[in-house]
């Protein structure tokens, strides 16, 4: 099989998952469904401008002069095109690049604790917990905030997270925020959530991820800015 039908090929199977995907009655083109699944889907979006691209080298392979291609694609392209299909088709999920096990701690833990587990791990974002029920979370900015406002010398040691409980974020934090994300997100939806807090001058300090994106349940994973270079292309 030549480049050409290998492309061929793969471009008709990324069209049928993007038509199933699209979950219409009715046929659009390519390129439609490509604008219009960008719009709200974030791993369409990734791959907007390649796929674009393929349409256009699709055409130039198909519309021939001589009874030949007029294009043939290299293998570069055609492992890239396979690479894109499989993203499609099986995207990378957000627990493939999220910290775990999970690092908690609830109103009772000691303050150094914290302190320590923070620096050794390069934590940012610790979930906690009051009588089993998340409240919130105790972030850097968190530490920072708190330490600003003390006024007296203190032995950490002594200091409960309890103490200084005011400073724990809330979702609507726009300077430290976080979000729930059930474990089968796609990653390219997890990146596409940091850049619309930045879009709207807020910061998204940690997304974390449960089995169904409630609060309430176990948290599996902590995806922060950090983690976003994991991401490939």
């Amino acid at each position: 099989m030549s480049n050409a039908q290998t492309f061929l090929t793969l471009f008709n199977k990324i069209e049928q998952f993007l038509d199933k995907l699209n979950n219409s009655t009715d046929h659009h083109g390519f390129r439609r469904l490509v604008d219009n699944l960008s719009k709200h889907n974030d791993l369409v979006a990734n791959y907007k401008l390649e796929l674009v691209d393929y349409l256009e080298l699709r055409n130039a392979i198909v519309h021939k002069s001589t009874g030949k291609p007029i294009a043939e694609p290299n293998i570069e392209v055609i492992a890239k095109m396979q690479r894109i299909y499989d993203a499609l088709s099986n995207p990378p999920r957000a627990m493939d690049i999220a910290t775990k096990p999970v690092y908690s701690c609830t109103t009772k833990t000691p303050i150094v604790e914290i302190i320590k587990e923070m620096n050794s791990n390069f934590y940012t974002s610790i979930p906690v917990y009051h009588q089993d029920q998340f409240i919130g979370v105790f972030s850097d900015n968190s530490l920072t905030r708190w330490l600003a406002h003390i006024n007296k010398p203190l032995d950490l040691k002594d200091i409960l997270v309890s103490q200084a409980q005011d400073y724990i974020e809330q979702a609507d934090n726009k300077f430290n925020s976080y979000k729930f994300m059930d474990i089968k997100t796609d990653v390219f939806t997890v990146r596409q959530a940091f850049v619309a807090f930045t879009k709207e001058k807020m910061r998204l300090g940690a997304i974390f991820l449960t089995q169904t994106g409630n609060k309430n349940e176990k948290i599996q994973g902590i995806i922060s800015p950090w983690d976003l270079p994991k991401i490939k292309r």
